[in-house]
């Protein structure tokens, strides 16, 4: 519920800044006071500026100014935005799934085709599960709808965004027409999520199918909206449930003078209690491919150990620029025993697009790590961003 909330408030407010969710204990709302509606200003080397037990932002705003200078807002617009109506979306008869039930590191991505040459402001993307996941045997597919940025398009809310689904092949999908989250009142830019059931067809290895995207959006400044409609092409491969490990043994790695190391650089902002170095094989008989090698290595100095008896360690993968991959993740092994420090090596087989001098690769490991000092084990996401420099 306090995830749900939080995406609530996120798309209403539309702030840049990141969102902490408090534990169960509320420990860190009680570490600060533990008043329910407290401000604080911090600045960049961590020193308290201003604080009140109950928030005060005419306050707050005259601190803000005095270290910032001016904001540029009129106080006729601050007092409209102090009194703009809610948002709120309501999740009866609609099937929106709110953003933190979406497994993103499951999903296999399907390709997007505009058919339609409508030039309506909207984007569509979609990802699938993998075949059979319920007890059913069905799976889930996901379709996002968001608006189009460039043009400063946003939703109408007095409308329901509606996407008809028609002509598949190789999947029987359940429903013909899936319908997103109708916000109560106002206008907003945050995209909409929606899921269907599907089932896979005997023998079937590809799917594909149309989704016309029916949308009521204004652009711009312009307070008037239309109805937009949008036809997308949604194909691709029917994923498999991945069973088999990508993992390398050490004595398995190439030798260290044909492996170049990769910058590989954090981008997520947590602390984290692992650590990832890459390197590159570039293969002599396939000139533009080859290997990389991933290296996960736990920060046992400071306790850190594996958690085996959880899922082995995963890594999602996303092409960026520059490059074509053969999986979009990788999967170490089981192992014995309920701990280890040893590091995971996981590898991935990449092919450079025709032209490409670097390719970027994002990686978002799934890890789950112990710290028998302070009696914990948890799941440790991140995300980090690989760059190589290719040969012509």
């Amino acid at each position: 519920m306090r995830q749900e909330y939080t995406r609530l408030a996120s798309a209403e407010l539309q702030l840049d800044i990141p969102w902490i969710i408090d534990n169960m204990d509320n420990t860190l709302q009680n570490t600060y006071g533990g008043m329910p509606n407290m401000e604080f200003v911090i600045d960049k080397d961590g020193t308290l500026l201003a604080s009140w037990d109950w928030a005060k932002p005419e306050e707050l705003k005259k601190v803000l100014e005095e270290r910032l200078g001016p904001s540029g807002i009129s106080e006729k617009k601050w007092e409209e935005l102090a009194n703009r109506p809610r948002m709120a979306v309501s999740f009866a008869d609609n099937d929106e799934v709110p953003a933190t039930e979406v497994p993103r590191q499951a999903l296999s991505p399907l390709k997007i085709k505009d058919v339609s040459g409508e030039n309506a402001p909207v984007h569509l993307e979609a990802g699938t599960l993998p075949p059979k996941v319920t007890p059913t045997g069905l799976s889930r597919m996901y379709l996002t709808v968001s608006p189009d940025e460039k043009s400063k398009a946003f939703f109408d809310n007095a409308v329901a965004t509606e996407i008809l689904l028609e002509g598949a092949q190789g999947v029987e999908l359940q429903k013909n027409k899936i319908v997103a989250g109708k916000r109560r009142e106002g206008k907003d830019i945050y995209p909409h999520t929606v899921g269907v059931m599907w089932a896979q067809n005997e023998d079937a290895e590809n799917l594909e199918f149309t989704a016309t995207v029916k949308a009521t959006m204004g652009q711009g400044e312009d307070e008037t909206s239309q109805e937009w409609t949008r036809t997308f092409q949604v194909f691709g491969s029917i994923p498999t449930l991945e069973k088999s490990m990508d993992e390398i043994l050490p004595d398995k790695l190439p030798a260290k003078d044909k492996l170049s190391v990769l910058d590989c650089t954090q981008t997520s902002e947590a602390s984290l209690p692992y650590s990832v170095e890459a390197s590159i094989y570039n293969e002599p008989a396939h000139p533009g491919q080859g290997m990389v090698y991933l290296i996960l290595k736990v920060d046992d100095k400071s306790g850190f150990v594996w958690n085996n008896l959880a899922s082995p360690a995963q890594i999602g993968l996303k092409p960026v620029s520059g490059v074509e991959l053969e999986k979009n993740s990788v999967r170490a092994g089981d192992r014995e025993g309920e701990e280890d420090t040893d590091p995971r090596i996981l590898a991935f087989w990449w092919k450079k697009e025709s032209g490409a001098k670097e390719f970027v690769v994002e990686i978002t490991p799934d890890v789950w790590i112990c710290n028998n000092d302070e009696g914990w084990c948890r799941r440790f996401g991140g995300t980090f961003r690989i760059a190589a420099k290719l040969p012509d």
